[in-house]
């Protein structure tokens, strides 16, 4: 039992202790000794180095975080955009004169009613022969050699007869003109 007796005299010294302890503030020693930590363990160069390091990381994750976001933006306009430029680029083709003669194809397949037709490397003469019978037209060749003119060109079946005789004026090695229901291609 006295060892008891002795254990509960050590704990009330303990406690006597400790409320002693209490009433010291111990945030001026704590501050103190860290400081002394930071200047043993942390050189001012290496402060200086992780600081710069840490900025650079911070302007090129913004500099790709633009980048992706440029791209994004740019891939969202070009699919809402669509195909309109392929289309545009198709009327305006040059004429090619060494390739095999293709008939038309229709360009996109669709349920509805066909809109547009295709022509690869056609012979003006297959093209306006089906233009004439769709726009109840009749063709006059003065130059014979411009038949056998090959062309790359996109049919447009909404378009007026004066749209497609503007758009076939932009190649260079022929003309068409209108007179009633004649073609005239020179």
């Amino acid at each position: 039992m006295e060892s008891n007796e002795k254990l509960e005299e050590l704990l009330k010294k303990m406690y006597a202790q400790e409320s002693l302890h209490d009433d010291i503030d111990t945030s001026d020693i704590i501050d103190e000794e860290w400081t002394k930590f930071e200047a043993t363990h942390f050189s001012g160069k290496r402060k200086e180095a992780s600081g710069k390091r840490l900025s650079f990381f911070k302007i090129a994750a913004m500099f790709i975080s633009i980048l992706m976001l440029g791209g994004i933006a740019y891939a969202t306009i070009h699919y809402i955009s669509g195909g309109t430029q392929k289309e545009q680029q198709a009327t305006t083709a040059v004429a090619n004169s060494t390739l095999n003669t293709q008939h038309s194809t229709p360009a996109a397949q669709d349920s509805t009613v066909q809109q547009h037709y295709v022509y690869e490397d056609a012979e003006l003469k297959d093209i306006l022969r089906e233009l004439a019978t769709y726009y109840h037209f009749e063709t006059l060749y003065k130059n014979e050699e411009v038949k056998h003119v090959r062309l790359y060109f996109t049919w447009n079946m909404t378009a007026t007869l004066d749209e497609l005789i503007e758009t076939f004026n932009k190649f260079e090695r022929f003309h068409i003109s209108r007179d009633n229901k004649r073609l005239i291609v020179e």
